[in-house]
């Protein structure tokens, strides 16, 4: 019985031990293979959320307009819940302003009117973009924004006005807004116009751009930044 024992004993030990060998030398390289799928997980994440963003802040109009006032251009997260256009009839100067609209109870994202300048004459200087803007039941915020790229459309410079201390909200009359932004040396567009979210309607008119002096504060949104982590602890309490 002993020996019988050991014949059926025998086999399996071995079979183990072939198990115990063949994924002690091959875990590594399982290992190895599932760090390696990891990596590309997290790559093609990284990724993606970058085009996402791309596609948020630099998505173009999604056909052209007649409609679209000469000169400018229509982005936004969804641009086609918008309609944008030029008003004959209401206007703070002149004969026409344009206009930014929901074009129903339920629009997605935002819509912008933007126009694209070369930054090669203003490197170095800080520049001003003023707005007369004209609001009608705007649920959501709008604002005149500009951002400052560089030549592979990194953001050096970004303000939107979407800060709820400066965000136009609800229906306001014609009011001039502005916002400034230091044009770096390694500048290559900048980017301005007019933006809204969500339901309502803005008219935008006499946009002006000017070089102004360092008696102009920067709207920067990226200056606002800590250049230090804080409060890493959360002993200082709340806001």
């Amino acid at each position: 019985m002993g020996t019988a024992l050991l014949g059926l004993i025998g086999p399996i030990v071995g079979g183990v031990a072939v198990v115990l060998t063949t994924y002690w030398t091959t875990r590594p390289k399982a290992l190895a293979e599932a760090r390696k799928f990891e990596a590309e997980a997290d790559r093609t994440r990284a990724e993606t959320t970058k085009i996402l963003a791309e596609i948020d802040v630099r998505r173009p109009s999604v056909a052209p307009q007649d409609t679209t006032p000469k000169g400018w251009s229509v982005s936004g997260s969804v641009p086609e819940d918008y309609e944008v256009g030029l008003d004959l009839e209401v206007f703070s100067v002149g004969r026409a302003s344009a206009y930014i609209r929901s074009r129903h109870e339920n629009p997605a994202g935002y819509a912008g009117l933007v126009q694209t300048i070369k930054a090669d004459d203003y490197r170095g200087t800080r520049l001003q973009v003023t707005a007369m803007v004209k609001a009608r039941d705007v649920v959501g915020w709008a604002g005149v924004w500009m951002r400052v790229d560089d030549a592979h459309d990194h953001t050096l410079a970004f303000d939107n006005m979407q800060n709820p201390e400066r965000r136009i909200a609800g229906s306001v009359g014609w009011r001039r807004y502005s916002i400034a932004l230091d044009i770096p040396e390694n500048a290559a567009y900048i980017n301005f116009g007019a933006v809204m979210e969500r339901t309502g309607q803005i008219w935008l008119d006499d946009v002006r751009v000017n070089v102004v002096d360092d008696s102009v504060p920067v709207t920067d949104i990226t200056s606002r930044f800590p250049r230090h982590p804080v409060n890493l602890d959360f002993e200082n309490g709340t806001y």
